[in-house]
C-alpha cells in the first residue's frame, strides 16, 4: 500500500484498500492510497487555519466500522469531504451508514471499482464539494468585508462630527453670502432687462437702497445716474463729490455711471469690489440698448423700403412656407392669415401646388435639406435661381416668378443677404411676382402672327409649285378621255373607269391647294374687318381635315336658320378660323378615332353660338390649344364654355354678331 505524505497527496483518496482494483482505480481518476493506520495522521485537518487536506474519500465497504470515529471527524470539518462506499452493501455496512447518516452521510455508494459509475460519481462528488468550497470561500470574503466596512462607518462618523462643528461656523457666513449674491443677481438681471437708462437707474436704486436690504449684505446707494459724453456741458460736468459719497465708473466711449449715497458713509473696497460687476453690466446695456436703437431704425428703413415695391414680394422658408410678405402680397389682409401657409396658398390662394412649379420639383427633390449637401466633388450643392412663370387656368391670369435664394450673414447682426445660399445655413428664397398677362398676351399674338405669317409663305410657295403639275396632269387626263372615245380595244372601260378615278383625285388636289392659297391670302390680315362665320367655321374644317381625315374623323356644318348662315361678325379672319381649330384638335386628341362632329351655327339675341359636339369624352384634352381659343376669342369680345352632358362633351363659342346679311 502506498504511503504518502501530507503535501504529496491527491484530493481523491483511497482509504484502507490495497487491492489490484483499487490500484488500478487509483491510477485512472488520479487518486491517492493510504493505509488505514495513517488516515488519521496524513489527512488530518487544520481547523484554526482551514486549509483543505481532501475533496473526495473512497472507502470500501468492509472498512466503514472500523474507520466509525475517523469519519465522524472528518464530518466536522468545513467543508468537509464528500464520501463514496465502493463494495457490496453488507447488512453491518448499511446499518452504519443509517446510523451515521445524519453526522457523516455517504454521497454514492458504488458496486466495484470496475463498475461504469464509478468515474462518474468521483466527478459529481468533486464537482459538489468544488462548489461547496467556492460557496465557504464567498462567505469567508463576505464576512471579511463586512468587518473593513463596519470600521469604515465608524472612521466616518467621527469625520461626520468634525465636519457638522465646520459647517456650525461656516453656516452664518454662507447665508450672507447667499444674499450678497442674490442681491447681485437680482442687479444684473435688472440692467439685462431694461428698455431704456431711465429704467437702468430707476431699478438700481430700488435694489441696492439701504432700506430694501441690511447693510452687512450689500452697499447702500442712494441714487445712480449715467452720464454720456455727448449731452452738453452742463450735464456732463463732474459731480461734486462734497455733496456726497460718490463712485464712478467708465463706460469706455459712451460715457460714466455714478453710485452715491450720503457724505458720511464713503465706499470702502468691498463696497466698490461689489458695484464693479454691475457698473460693466451696465456699460454691456448702453451698448445694447445703442445697438437696439440702430437695428430698430434699420429696420424701419427696410421695410419702409421693401412695402414700397410695387410688386407682391414674398420671403420663404426651406418647407416653401411664407416667412414674410410686402404689403402688395399682403392685399388689405392681416399678415398672421398669410404667414405660415405655403406659397402657392398665401399668394395664388390655390389648395394645391402649382403645376410644373421648379421651385417645388426642387422641394420633392430633397435640395432643401437641413443638412449639409455635397455633390461627388465634395462641394456643397447650391439652391438655384430661377425665372418662371405660373398661369391661373380660371383667371388666364400669368405671373412671372423670379426666386432667388438668400442666405443669412456671418456677420453679427445676422442680416439676410442675396446670393448663393450657403450650405451650412438653411435655404431661405425669395420671390418677386410680376403680373406677365399682357407680356404673355403680346408673345402670343406674336408666335400666333409669325406662325401665320411663316404658313402662308409655305402654303402660298407651295399651292404655286403644286398648281403646274396639278394643271398638268389633269389636262392629260382629260386628253387620254378624249381619245379613248374613238378608238376600240378589250379593257377600255376599265382604262376609262381608272382615268376617271385619276381625274377626280387630281381636282380633289386642286381643291386642296385653292383652299390652302385661299387661307394663305388672309394670313397677312393685320386689321380687323367683317367676316361671315360660315366662310370662317369652314375655313377651320378643312384645315383641320388634313390632320384628322386619316382617323376617320369627319366634320358637318349646319345652320339652325337661313339667316344664321348671313352672319356676319367682326375681327381677323384667320385668328378666329384658328381658334374654331384649336378647338376641334383640343377635343379630338390623337386617341379618337372614327367620329362625326357636328358644328352648329345659332343666334342668340346679339350674339352667335357655335356649338362643337357633342363628342366622346376625352381625359386627354390639350389645355394649350383651348386657351389660345379661350384667349383669341376674349380679344374679339367672345367667350369659350366647355359643357359635360353624362359622357360626351360640348363646346361652345359666343361671339357678337356684327350684322346680319340679307338673302
Amino acid at each position: 500500500m502506498t504511503s504518502l505524505s501530507t503535501g504529496e497527496l491527491s484530493s481523491i483518496a483511497i482509504v484502507g484498500d490495497d487491492s489490484l482494483a483499487a490500484i488500478k482505480a487509483s491510477e485512472s481518476v488520479g487518486a491517492s492510497l493510504i493505509s488505514f493506520e495513517r488516515f488519521q495522521s496524513a489527512f488530518s485537518y487544520s481547523e484554526s487555519s482551514g486549509e483543505r487536506r481532501l475533496d473526495v474519500v473512497i472507502i470500501p465497504t468492509s472498512r466503514l466500522v472500523d474507520m466509525r470515529d475517523s469519519l465522524l471527524r472528518l464530518s466536522r470539518l468545513n467543508p468537509q469531504p464528500n464520501r463514496i462506499v465502493v463494495g457490496p452493501l453488507t447488512e453491518q455496512a448499511s446499518q452504519w451508514i443509517l446510523e451515521t447518516s445524519e453526522a457523516a452521510s455517504v454521497f454514492a455508494w458504488v458496486e466495484s471499482y470496475e463498475s461504469p459509475e464509478f468515474q462518474q460519481q468521483i466527478m459529481s462528488a468533486l464537482n459538489q464539494t468544488q462548489e461547496r468550497r467556492q460557496a465557504n470561500e464567498s462567505l469567508m470574503m463576505f464576512l471579511e468585508h463586512n468587518k473593513t466596512l463596519q470600521k469604515l462607518s465608524a472612521e466616518l462618523e467621527s469625520r461626520i462630527e468634525e465636519r457638522r462643528n465646520e459647517l456650525n461656523d461656516s453656516t452664518w457666513r454662507l447665508q450672507q453670502t447667499q444674499r450678497r449674491s442674490e442681491i447681485m443677481h437680482r442687479a444684473l438681471n435688472a440692467v439685462h432687462v431694461s428698455h431704456s437708462i431711465p429704467e437702468i437707474e430707476r431699478l438700481l436704486v430700488q435694489i441696492l437702497h439701504p432700506r430694501n436690504h441690511s447693510p452687512t449684505d450689500a452697499p447702500a446707494v442712494e441714487w445712480v445716474r449715467i452720464t454720456f459724453n455727448s449731452q452738453s456741458r452742463l450735464e456732463s460736468a463732474p459731480l461734486d463729490t462734497r455733496a456726497g459719497s460718490v463712485f464712478s465708473w467708465s463706460l469706455g466711449a459712451n460715457g460714466h455711471i455714478h453710485f452715491g449715497r450720503q457724505p458720511d458713509r464713503p465706499f470702502r473696497s468691498d463696497d466698490r469690489s461689489f458695484l464693479t460687476p454691475i457698473a460693466e453690466a451696465v456699460t454691456l446695456a448702453v451698448t445694447r440698448l445703442q445697438s437696439l436703437e440702430r437695428m430698430e431704425q434699420i429696420k424701419h428703413e427696410w421695410e419702409e423700403t421693401f412695402n414700397a415695391i410695387v410688386h407682391p414680394v414674398a420671403v420663404l422658408d426651406e418647407r416653401l412656407r411664407l416667412v414674410r410678405g410686402n404689403r402688395a402680397l399682403l392685399n388689405g389682409r392681416a399678415p398672421e392669415q398669410v404667414v405660415g401657409r405655403p406659397c402657392f396658398e398665401a399668394v395664388f390662394n390655390r389648395s394645391a401646388a402649382c403645376p410644373d412649379c421648379p421651385v417645388m420639383a426642387d422641394f420633392n427633390g430633397g435640395k432643401f435639406h437641413h443638412h449639409r449637401r455635397t455633390n461627388d466633388a465634395g462641394r456643397a450643392t447650391p439652391v438655384r435661381t430661377m425665372q418662371f412663370r405660373v398661369t391661373d387656368s380660371h383667371s388666364n391670369k400669368t405671373d412671372e416668378v423670379s426666386s432667388r435664394p438668400l442666405r443669412r450673414s456671418s456677420s453679427s447682426n445676422g442680416a439676410l443677404e442675396l446670393g448663393q445660399s450657403d450650405s451650412s445655413s438653411d435655404p431661405i428664397l425669395v420671390h418677386l411676382y410680376r403680373d406677365a398677362t399682357t407680356t404673355v398676351q403680346f408673345e402670343k399674338r406674336i408666335v400666333e402672327s409669325s406662325k401665320m405669317a411663316e404658313l402662308g409663305t409655305i402654303g402660298s410657295s407651295i399651292a404655286h409649285q403644286l398648281n403646274n403639275p396639278i394643271g398638268g396632269m389633269l389636262s392629260h387626263i382629260q386628253l387620254l378621255l378624249m381619245d379613248l372615245k374613238s378608238i376600240d380595244f378589250d379593257g377600255r372601260e376599265d382604262l376609262i373607269t381608272e382615268l376617271r378615278e385619276m381625274e377626280s383625285g387630281t381636282r380633289r388636289c386642286a381643291d386642296i391647294v385653292r383652299e390652302l392659297l385661299g387661307f394663305t391670302r388672309r394670313a397677312d390680315e393685320d386689321e380687323a374687318h367683317d367676316h361671315e362665320l360660315v366662310e370662317i367655321v369652314q375655313q377651320a374644317m378643312k384645315i383641320t381635315e388634313l390632320q384628322t381625315r386619316s382617323r376617320g374623323i369627319r366634320f358637318s356644318l349646319v345652320t339652325a336658320t337661313e339667316e344664321d348662315s348671313l352672319i356676319q361678325i367682326r375681327g381677323r379672319f384667320n385668328l378666329l378660323a384658328q381658334s374654331v381649330r384649336a378647338v376641334l384638335l383640343a377635343m379630338l386628341p390623337s386617341g379618337i378615332r372614327d367620329q362625326y362632329v357636328e358644328i352648329r351655327i345659332s343666334k342668340n339675341g346679339d350674339r352667335v353660338e357655335t356649338a362643337i359636339g357633342p363628342v366622346a369624352q376625352s381625359a386627354s384634352v390639350d389645355q394649350l390649344d383651348l386657351t389660345v381659343a379661350h384667349q383669341i376669342l376674349a380679344e374679339h369680345g367672345g367667350e369659350l364654355e366647355l359643357r359635360l352632358i353624362g359622357q360626351v362633351q360640348q363646346a361652345i363659342l359666343s361671339l357678337p354678331v356684327t350684322k346680319v346679311l340679307s338673302p
